[in-house]
């Protein structure tokens, strides 16, 4: 393998063992990140069971975590690529896991949310440093390859989680699922420690754009506060209409911030250039596509058609295996024929895999309908990943690659919190108004009315009133299902267009010329097209 460059400084050659043991580092330590990103959602009956929580607390304990993810990870970004990648890897990774201990041993919800806070925090100083140690620790030629080994690694922990998590539910308690990072980040860290060389740029100004992630971060708090709240408040509610208006106007500030202060913690300047701005785009409207199926798809197999929880982990096997054996082959192609190509062609598969999934009724054949669905999915994500990602890098030099990577985990983890809220939000609407079609015609007094309109927070895991004759019961939880999958079909009905459009932006911004920098004294590089 060729030298590190690091700035001035090169550091000794890397054997082959230590380069595998460089990625595998990187991947398991990403992965524990992805892997808590998912594992939670299989795990939350048991959650609301043990500690009585309302669903509005369910949904920040999904959503608070993915907030402090993504924002801090624009300033760690530029900390790792100044005050050492090896050095924040490890500070976030020690945090990461002494936070999971903390989830594991939470004593009430509060605690919980508490310790996913710290979770995301520190899964934002390490997660950075993960594709940055890579793209600093190997030379050009060999980055697609080994990004593409990355990538077809670490997003497996994403549908791990909810298998790993139902087989825990199910076998052991919801609280292994956080203990278990324990002995991976000992392992980790240990790896790290051992194998990882140290490298930085001295370019990066010691300054961070503090007021930046501070608006930012309540910007889009508030906004997420308004999207959960919204349906449970009422969208009348002065809570509501205040929230979204102070998430306006901190993010107004934001973007007046970073086009004035010296070291913004995202250079607007950079979204000038086509690349940069259509790579970005793409990745955020991707990813909060792809949050409709990790989203919704569990609610569907578990509330209608009544699959285990270890069932539905299941169900995303096929999505596992098919991102595992084309990521590495995207990576490759991307290398040799350019990522155009395989950027269209995608993001268009995942579209007609979301279009699919609007095919199965209440009752559905897990093996002729969602199967289908998941393996088109995943092939569209397997040819996805790995060019997404090697682009998402070629896009900045190395010595930005920290901040690089951080804009593109800021990206597509901002889109999964905005996806969450947003898409929730329209499928309670959605739901909402179907089951009050539904059940239009059926013998209900009034008060079973508003008693069943109270349940619609719940979706597909909605009752009828106890008190209702039988038949009448089996009707309501008739029209119960049949509304779910009016909205689940909505659902992924957007979710397809958004992935058709992200295909689009693909085919007007990218080529096939994308510059590597292995120098740090080379200017920032952007392939424009016209």
């Amino acid at each position: 393998m060729q030298n590190i460059q690091s700035n001035l400084t090169s550091t000794p050659k890397l054997t082959p063992w230590q380069g595998n043991f460089i990625l595998a580092a990187t991947i398991i330590g990403a992965g524990m990140v992805f892997l808590d990103g998912t594992v939670v959602t299989v795990a939350l009956p048991q959650i609301q069971k043990e500690f009585n929580a309302s669903v509005s607390g369910l949904q920040w304990l999904i959503d608070i975590y993915i907030l402090f993810l993504s924002v801090p990870i624009l300033v760690a970004g530029s900390l790792s690529d100044r005050y050492g990648r090896k050095k924040l890897f490890n500070l976030g990774l020690i945090g990461f896991t002494l936070a999971s201990v903390g989830c594991g041993a939470a004593t009430d919800l509060d605690q919980l949310i508490l310790a996913r806070v710290f979770q995301g925090i520190s899964g934002a100083v390490m997660l950075p440093g993960c594709l940055a140690i890579l793209n600093a620790s190997f030379p050009a030629e060999m980055r697609g390859r080994v990004v593409g080994t990355w990538s077809a690694f670490t997003p497996l922990t994403t549908a791990i989680g909810p298998l790993l998590g139902g087989w825990l539910v199910d076998n052991v308690s919801w609280r292994a699922a956080f203990y278990i990072n324990l002995p991976l980040g000992l392992l980790t860290l240990f790896l790290s420690s051992r194998f990882i060389p140290e490298s930085r740029s001295k370019k990066i100004p010691e300054s961070q754009d503090w007021l930046g992630a501070v608006l930012i971060t309540v910007g889009l708090g508030s906004l997420i506060y308004g999207l959960i709240e919204g349906p449970h408040l009422g969208w009348a509610a002065p809570s509501v209409w205040v929230a979204i208006g102070a998430s306006l106007a901190c993010l107004i500030g934001f973007v007046v911030v970073e086009a004035k202060t010296a070291h913004p913690m995202i250079p607007l300047e950079l979204f000038r250039h086509r690349l940069f701005a259509g790579i970005t785009l793409i990745t955020f409207i991707l990813y909060f596509a792809m949050s409709g199926v990790f989203f919704f798809f569990p609610l569907n197999l578990q509330q209608i058609q009544e699959f285990s929880a270890t069932n539905t982990g299941a169900a995303f096997m096929p999505i596992i295996i098919l991102l595992f054996l084309l990521s590495r082959w995207s990576g490759y192609y991307a290398d040799k024929y350019g990522p155009r190509m395989p950027m269209i062609v995608g993001p268009a598969v995942i579209a007609i895999g979301f279009f699919m999934y609007m095919i199965p009724g209440e009752s559905a054949n897990y093996w002729l309908t969602f199967l289908p669905a998941t393996i088109v999915f995943g092939v569209g994500l397997g040819i996805t990943v790995a060019p997404l990602t090697t682009v998402a890098l070629g896009a900045a030099p190395t010595h930005l690659s920290g901040l690089a990577s951080g804009v593109s985990n800021a990206a597509s983890r901002i889109a999964s919190m905005l996806a969450v809220a947003t898409l929730g939000a329209l499928m309670v609407l959605q739901f909402s108004a179907s089951l009050e079609h539904r059940t239009q015609s059926l013998p209900l007094s009034e008060q079973d009315r508003v008693l069943l309109q109270e349940e619609k927070l719940k979706l597909g895991g909605a009752s009828a009133p106890p008190d209702l004759p039988l038949a009448v019961q089996t009707q309501v939880n008739t029209a119960i299902d049949e509304a779910f999958v009016d909205a689940f079909r909505l659902m992924m009905a957007l979710c397809g267009l958004l992935a058709l459009a992200s295909a689009g932006v693909s085919a007007l911004t990218i080529t096939n010329q994308i510059t590597h920098h292995d120098d740090g004294h080379q200017p920032p590089h952007f392939e424009i097209m016209g």
